[in-house]
């Protein structure tokens, strides 16, 4: 794997409140009994417009929801906390971590995500453990061997990601998080497939536009493999995977100084000394 500097690239990163969800996907797992003093994980993801919620524990997803907010983070997602938990049967005094979206995304869904978790973590004087949105987007595809971009969409036009390779269902990122626009993407991703053998191909996945998709298609023919929509579902039990292997290693992130992370006004090696 050859890895692909981004260097160039800009670094960084109403409806009523009685309306019915959309609710794109909705699981509950039937899991046998908790042996009492287990941890429970709620993660939190609100990084797009499409937010998602998970109970996690050494037995796996317990509940977990998906839907379109829109821009409704701030009415919806204490509503759904609470009903996450009473369809796995669990109260907030069972809950022993926090892990939420880190960024980048949403500027107002990042916030609303953090915001509602730091206030459950202080509650219950819990570890709190920030995960960037694209490592949680690339860790959905971590049990397959080939290249992956992790994509969000930005809005005008521009896209942060950033490179992984996939190993034993692990995943390593081999380039900063970036924020681009189309040409640029399509331009490191060229790059970088030149660097290998004629036969290297690479998945695509995350918050990818049909223009955008079409074009890296196009572009790269049979080497860009694109993930299907129903496997670019965001759902947050993927960042629960993450934060969970943090909270065994005994990490946390310090609530009263984690900020989102906004690629535009950092590099991710500012923001990850930032969360010491």
């Amino acid at each position: 794997m050859v890895p692909v500097s981004l260097r160039g690239a800009v670094f960084a990163p109403k409806q009523s409140p009685d309306r019915k969800l959309e609710i794109a996907s909705q699981t509950t797992l039937a899991m046998t009994p908790r042996i009492l003093g287990d941890s429970m994980l709620l993660a939190i993801d609100t990084a797009t417009r499409t937010a998602s919620i998970a109970l996690y524990d050494a037995a796996g997803v317990h509940a977990e929801l998906t839907w379109r907010s829109r821009e409704n983070h701030t009415v919806e997602l204490m509503t759904q906390v609470t009903r996450v938990l009473e369809l796995a049967h669990v109260a907030k005094e069972d809950l022993q971590a926090i892990g939420v979206a880190l960024g980048p995304g949403s500027f107002t869904g990042l916030r609303v995500g953090m915001s509602v978790a730091k206030g459950l973590v202080f509650a219950r004087q819990i570890p709190l453990l920030a995960i960037p949105t694209l490592d949680a987007i690339a860790h959905a595809h971590a049990q397959q061997t080939l290249p992956i971009w992790a994509i969000l969409a930005a809005g005008r036009g521009r896209y942060s990601v950033a490179q992984y390779t996939a190993k034993r269902s692990a995943i390593k990122r081999v380039s900063n998080y970036a924020l681009v626009d189309a040409a640029g993407l399509i331009d490191l991703v060229t790059r970088a497939l030149d660097g290998e053998s004629k036969s290297a191909r690479a998945l695509f996945c995350g918050d990818l536009e049909p223009a955008l998709a079409r074009a890296l298609t196009e572009q790269c023919g049979a080497r860009a493999l694109v993930a299907s929509p129903a496997r670019n579902a965001r759902r947050a039990a993927f960042l629960a995977e993450l934060a969970w292997a943090r909270f065994q290693r005994g990490e946390s992130d310090d609530p009263r100084a984690l900020a989102p992370m906004y690629l535009p006004h950092e590099s991710v090696e500012g923001a990850a000394e930032s969360k010491k």
